[in-house]
């Protein structure tokens, strides 16, 4: 299997994959479809755009009559497909349905080989959620050990094996399961035990162990959740280093008449009066047509909207890749349902972890979407930087604090006034005299780097009230530069101004904005040297006098 990375924005990365003659662009998802009896059959799919299908070779080999057919004819043949398939070998029965899988694990595994399946998976034992430490632990040495063994005795050189993590809960034991794997001959490795997760809307949990894997899991190969169908999901999970999924959703939920939305998550089709969907299902019936259909056409009707609006998905996160933009997608995103949220704010234990995937530069400004936005890398990086790496120019004596307004620093037209004014003010040498911009998402932003970025690169809101917490993290991270950088300074003026003119030459009353409550917090630090004032002038013959 040859793999290559394209792209990359935090720890999602759009990469080609090319297996026995065919190709496939990640992130993507598996379609889970059955040996047989499909309402859509993967002919169709193929048709629909779905490159990759997942199917079950446990339950290919306990029908005879299937099964001679696969190793006659191989499995592309027997299901009429000739993208890429991947084959499970049973442990989703067990960990699903708790049955009792009456296989060896080499039956199984040689058996996949032989049915020439692109992506065979070994024959694991996931762990249960409510598993206990011990049980959890035992079950994560045998797949490891049954892992070791299966590479042993591979035949066929066309099959690329999945190798899955186990651990579920317990860290340690992800921890230990990602680095023994890493140790081990595998072309994807797959994290497992999630499925029951998902149906209970679990995404904290999920991203935890997402995340835990993927700081541990050697990174020159794809990894891949299973069971992840949950389209508002999608690009949380790719944010956080997944790059393959496989789903039945799509069809379970038609069955059960559920209609995928990315917005306000999933509906039943009785609850719409309308499609919020142009795809040709949506766009051919109403609701009220599809509820006078027969329960098989309304069911494969529900399903091919529900995979248009997966793989429509997949589409938008690999293009907010290319251009820099999937943090704000995942924000987006996240606000269909409280328990995305909470997903999201995990990455916050992670933050330096993720940072050091982070870009310095992107070919888009930064968003300020939600609060949430706050918890990002890049974020948290440009902002330890200013804290404590950051070095002010030797010549300064003296430091101007300017509130940042409607828009970007000099694309302001009244920060150009008084930037204009304050590099024409003959009494002072202009190198002496240090500007610096007190902004709602990053604190302090001195003027030298105010074009690079992300400092002059974001939309943010211009003026959040005291109770936003936007407002509250401008002040905390402004008082932190101080405290490093207080000594640089012989005297501090704060420009807080009346009125000022926003971007289309209105004028505007200055209201709310953190600048206001700087002063309180800096006189301790400049006693008897700080001014605050509405005129830049009356700042800087304070810094001449003695």
């Amino acid at each position: 299997m040859n793999f290559e990375i394209f792209e990359t924005d935090g720890l999602a990365r759009i990469a080609k994959i090319e297996v026995n003659g065919k190709n496939l662009i990640i992130p993507n998802l598996f379609a889970v479809v059955k040996p047989s009896g499909n309402l859509i059959t993967p002919y169709e799919l193929k048709r629909l755009g779905v490159d990759c299908i997942f199917t079950n070779a446990y339950i290919l080999h306990q029908n005879e009559i299937l099964k001679e057919r696969a190793l006659r004819n191989g499995i592309h043949k027997l299901l009429d497909y000739d993208g890429i398939i991947a084959t499970d070998s049973g442990a989703f029965q067990q960990y699903m349905y708790n049955e009792k899988i009456d296989i060896k694990p080499e039956e199984i595994e040689i058996f996949q080989e032989n049915i020439g399946s692109d992506f065979p998976v070994i024959l694991d034992i996931p762990v249960q959620p409510n598993d206990t430490y011990e049980d959890a632990k035992n079950k994560v040495l045998k797949t490891i050990e049954r892992a070791k063994e299966n590479i042993k005795r591979r035949r066929q050189t066309k099959s690329e094996w999945m190798g899955p993590i186990h651990g579920a809960k317990y860290k340690d034991l992800l921890e230990l399961s990602a680095k023994e794997m890493s140790r081990l001959d595998f072309s994807i490795y797959a994290i497992g035990g999630l499925v029951k997760l998902f149906i209970d809307y679990r995404f904290d949990l999920a991203v935890d162990i997402l995340l835990t894997v993927k700081k541990n899991i050697i990174p020159n190969r794809p990894l891949h959740m299973f069971g992840l169908g949950l389209p508002q999901f999608f690009s949380l999970a790719v944010a956080c280093g997944c790059d393959f999924m496989d789903s039945a959703a799509f069809m379970l939920y038609a069955k059960d008449e559920r209609y995928f939305t990315l917005s306000t998550g999933t509906k039943k089709l009785s609850q719409l009066k309308e499609f919020p969907c142009d795809c040709p299902v949506c766009f051919n019936f109403s609701p009220k047509e599809l509820m006078t259909f027969n329960k098989k056409l309304r069911t494969e009707l529900l399903a091919k909207h529900n995979l248009h609006v997966s793989y429509s998905e997949l589409k938008t996160i690999r293009q907010a890749i290319r251009e820099g933009k999937l943090w704000e997608l995942v924000e987006i995103r996240t606000r269909s349902h409280p328990n995305l949220i909470k997903g999201l704010n995990i990455l916050k234990k992670y933050s330096g972890f993720i940072e050091k995937y982070e870009k310095r530069y992107k070919k888009g400004g930064l968003f300020y979407i939600s609060s949430e936005t706050l918890n990002r890398p890049i974020i948290s990086r440009q902002i330890k930087y200013l804290k404590n790496t950051y070095i002010v120019p030797e010549s300064v004596k003296y430091v101007i604090i300017l509130p940042e307004l409607d828009v970007n620093r000099e694309s302001s037209p009244i920060i150009k006034k008084w930037l204009n004014f304050i590099e024409n003010f003959k009494e002072i040498n202009r190198k002496l005299i240090h500007v610096i911009f007190m902004t709602t998402l990053f604190g302090i932003v001195p003027l030298e780097l105010s074009n690079s970025y992300p400092f002059g690169q974001n939309e943010t809101i211009s003026f959040p009230d005291q109770s936003n917490e936007l407002y509250k993290k401008s002040i905390r991270d402004s008082v932190d530069f101080f405290k490093n950088y207080a000594k640089s300074y012989q005297k501090c003026g704060i420009l807080v101004p009346k009125i000022y003119y926003n971007q289309f030459n209105e004028k505007k009353e200055f209201i709310s904005h953190p600048i206001k409550d700087l002063k309180a917090y800096l006189e301790k630090n400049f006693q008897n040297t700080l001014i605050e004032s509405d005129s830049l002038e009356e700042i800087l013959n304070f810094f001449i006098e003695n």
